[in-house]
C-alpha cells in the first residue's frame, strides 16, 4: 500500500514521544498504555472515523511505540502511523483483551511499572478497568494531554489553516440566513462552504441556533424558521489535519431589539476585557478574574458557565476540545504558556428566550494572542 495521510514529518512525532517519555521519566514509569483516540493520532499519527474501534497504543520508555487494533483497520494504521508497529488481529464481537494482554506481555510491555491512561477515552469503562488488572497496571489521567497543552509551530499552522475554514462559513450562514429560512438551510450552506473552502471532517457538528434556541444552552438546529427579530447565533469550527479553530458568532433578523445588543456588547466587552491579559506568564485566574469583573453588571440576568477559554487543538468527534483539565477559571492559577491555544466562549443567555455572544481561538505568545479568525465580531442586522 503506498497511499499515506501524513500531515507531519517524522521529526514532529519524535519530539512528541520524546516529551511523553521526559514525563513518564519524572514518575519513573517504565510503559505507558492510551485507548484514547486523540492520544494515540497525537503520539503516532494513527486515526480512523471508526473511533468507536478501540486502540491500544503502548510507549516504552525506550524502544517502538506498539498499537494493537481491530483487523479491519489494518490499512489505516498503514495509511497514516508513524514510527509504530502495529498488531491487528480482533475481529468485530471478539474481546480484544486477552489478545492485547498477551501481545503487549509477549513483547515485554507488561513488566516493571506499567501505567494505563485512565482519563477520557472512547473505550468502555469494563475495558479499561480489565486492561490495568490484566498489566498489573495503575491508572493515571492527563499525563498526555499535559504534553498536548503547548503546540509546535506546525500545529499551530494547522489551527491557522483551519480558521480560514471557518471563516469561509460564517460568511455563508450569514448570507444564508434569510427571513424564511430555517436553521437546517442555514447549516447546509455553512457546512457546505466550509468543506469546500478544504476544511477535513469536523470535530463537532456546527451549532445554528435560531430564536429560543440562542437562549437555551446545546440545542441544536431543529427546524425552526427565522422570523422577524429572530437571533441567529452560531458556534463550530473549519478541521485541518483533527485541528479545529471554533468560532461563535451572532446576527438577528432585522433590526436588534435593545436587549439583545445589549447581551452581544456585554460579550464583546468581556472578550476586550481579556484579550489583552492572555499572555504567556499570567495565571489563568487572574484573566477569568478580569473576565469576571467585566462580566458582573449583567451576572444577575443571564446564564453563565463561568469559565473564560478551554483548550483546543487535535479533536475527535464529538468535540474539538484537546483536554479537559486545563480552563481559564478562577480556580486554576496555572500560569499561561507561550504556544497554548484556547477557545473562549462568551455566548450569553436570558435563560429560555434569547442570547447573543462571540468567542474567538486564540494562540498564547509572549505579548497579546493571536486571534485567528479574520470574522468581525458584531451582531449583524440581516
Amino acid at each position: 500500500m503506498t497511499i499515506r495521510e501524513i500531515y507531519f514529518n517524522d521529526s514532529e512525532y519524535e519530539q512528541r514521544i520524546r516529551k511523553l517519555r521526559e514525563a513518564m521519566n519524572v514518575e519513573n514509569i517504565d510503559v505507558f498504555v492510551t485507548t484514547n483516540p486523540s492520544n494515540v493520532c497525537y503520539l503516532v499519527g494513527y486515526f480512523t472515523q471508526s473511533t468507536l474501534d478501540m486502540m491500544f497504543l503502548a510507549v516504552p520508555r525506550s524502544g517502538t511505540p506498539v498499537l494493537v487494533i481491530p483487523e479491519f483497520e489494518r490499512a489505516r494504521f498503514e495509511a497514516s502511523a508513524v514510527g509504530a508497529e502495529v498488531a491487528a488481529a480482533w475481529r468485530p464481537g471478539d474481546d480484544p483483551l486477552p489478545f492485547v494482554v498477551r501481545e503487549f506481555d509477549r513483547r515485554g510491555l507488561a513488566t516493571g511499572q506499567v501505567v494505563v491512561d485512565s482519563g477520557l477515552t472512547y473505550a468502555p469503562h469494563d475495558v479499561v478497568s480489565r486492561l490495568i488488572s490484566g498489566l498489573g497496571a495503575t491508572g493515571r489521567r492527563n499525563l498526555v494531554e499535559e504534553v498536548r497543552l503547548v503546540k509546535s509551530a506546525a500545529e499551530q499552522e494547522c489551527l491557522r489553516r483551519a480558521a480560514t475554514f471557518t471563516d469561509a462559513g460564517v460568511t455563508a450562514a450569514f448570507t444564508a440566513a434569510r427571513r424564511g429560512a430555517t436553521d437546517f438551510e442555514v447549516a447546509a450552506s455553512l457546512i457546505g462552504a466550509t468543506v469546500r473552502a478544504g476544511s477535513h471532517p469536523l470535530s463537532a457538528d456546527p451549532y445554528v441556533c435560531v430564536g429560543w434556541r440562542t437562549g437555551v444552552p446545546h440545542s441544536n438546529r431543529g427546524g425552526e424558521v427565522i422570523g422577524d427579530g429572530d437571533p441567529v447565533w452560531l458556534e463550530f469550527g473549519g478541521c485541518f489535519a483533527r485541528y479545529t479553530a471554533p468560532v461563535m458568532r451572532c446576527a438577528v433578523a432585522g433590526k436588534a431589539s435593545p436587549d439583545l445588543g445589549a447581551l452581544a456588547d456585554a460579550s464583546n466587552a468581556v472578550l476586550d476585557a481579556i484579550l489583552p491579559v492572555l499572555r504567556a506568564g499570567t495565571p489563568a485566574s487572574q484573566v477569568a478574574e478580569v473576565g469576571r469583573k467585566a462580566i458582573d453588571p449583567i451576572l444577575d440576568r443571564i446564564i453563565f458557565h463561568h469559565h473564560y477559554g478551554y483548550s483546543v487543538g487535535l479533536g475527535f468527534s464529538p468535540s474539538w476540545r484537546d483536554t479537559s483539565h486545563y480552563v481559564i477559571n478562577e480556580k486554576n492559577d496555572r500560569p499561561l504558556l507561550s504556544g497554548m491555544v484556547f477557545h473562549l466562549p462568551l455566548m450569553l443567555r436570558i435563560i429560555g428566550r434569547y442570547g447573543a455572544g462571540f468567542s474567538e481561538t486564540v494562540i498564547i505568545g509572549d505579548g497579546e494572542p493571536e486571534v485567528l479568525s479574520r470574522t468581525p465580531r458584531t451582531l449583524v442586522e440581516l
